[in-house]
């Protein structure tokens, strides 16, 4: 790909980014909130086909979607949406031995209230 053609994507992709970050800033919160209260559905831990139907949670799936989009999207430009993969992070987290969703919402709200969280490196990861 020439300079021409990588400036042209990006500054095609830089409006798209952007707009999804403003879509998703407020929704973790929000949905964070509601999963710490209880509600289950968020990061699909309890997505066994048996029970998934009564932990369906429509804005928690367009919250994951719109998560991956945007780590994909920041891929290009090389900087990370830290929130974006610290909620996909949480998603991902399954085990006998990981809290509930419930626990790990006020793990994670407790984080972003504290502004503590930053990106992961591969020794988080291990």
């Amino acid at each position: 790909m020439d300079d021409g053609a990588h400036v042209k994507k990006r500054s095609m992709n830089e409006p798209r980014r952007d707009g999804l970050e403003d879509d998703f800033r407020p929704l973790p919160i929000a949905c964070l909130r509601e999963c710490a209260d209880g509600r289950y559905g968020l990061s699909g831990q309890n997505d066994a086909p048996e029970i998934a139907r009564y932990y369906q949670w429509d804005e928690a799936d367009s919250l994951q979607e719109i998560a991956l989009e945007i780590c994909a999207l920041r891929i290009e430009f090389g900087q990370p949406n830290t929130l974006a993969e610290r909620f996909l992070h949480c998603c991902s987290l399954r085990g006998s031995n990981v809290p509930g969703e419930p626990k790990l919402a006020k793990a994670f709200l407790n984080e972003i209230s504290r502004g503590d969280f930053k990106p992961f490196s591969h020794a988080d990861l291990s």
